[in-house]
């Protein structure tokens, strides 16, 4: 499943499989080149980050935190685990709460309706 999160860039669903340790993998793409993946679990009453990986040669354009917009108009409970150090301050920035110190919590406010935002025809 291809979902476009930005003007052109997207996010590509992978098949969950087994020999992968059973994750949600989503390539980031930015007109039609992987800049990034993301790994990550998708369960009825939550969803986990385990890792979001932009590549060297594409960081700070902002492709981390469009992802992670994008996750948060479709999750209202999104778990950021096994937060690096080094990731901390990304984590913070994009709304989340520490809750140990390798796990992060971001929950949409009570009464608070998700903005989806169609893709263009």
């Amino acid at each position: 499943m291809t979902v476009l999160i930005g003007l052109d860039l997207a996010l590509i669903q992978q098949p969950r499989a087994a020999e992968l340790g059973d994750y949600d993998w989503f390539d980031i793409e930015r007109a039609g080149t992987q800049v990034g993946k993301t790994r990550c679990r998708i369960e009825p009453d939550r969803f986990t980050v385990f890792s979001i990986m932009v590549y060297p040669e594409y960081e700070g354009h902002g492709y981390a935190r469009a992802v992670i917009d994008h996750f948060k108009r479709e999750y209202p409970l999104i778990i950021a685990d096994r937060v690096r150090f080094t990731a901390r301050a990304f984590w913070i920035k994009v709304g989340f709460a520490p809750e140990t110190i390798d796990r992060y919590v971001w929950r949409r406010e009570e009464g608070t309706v998700a903005l989806r935002l169609d893709p263009a025809p």
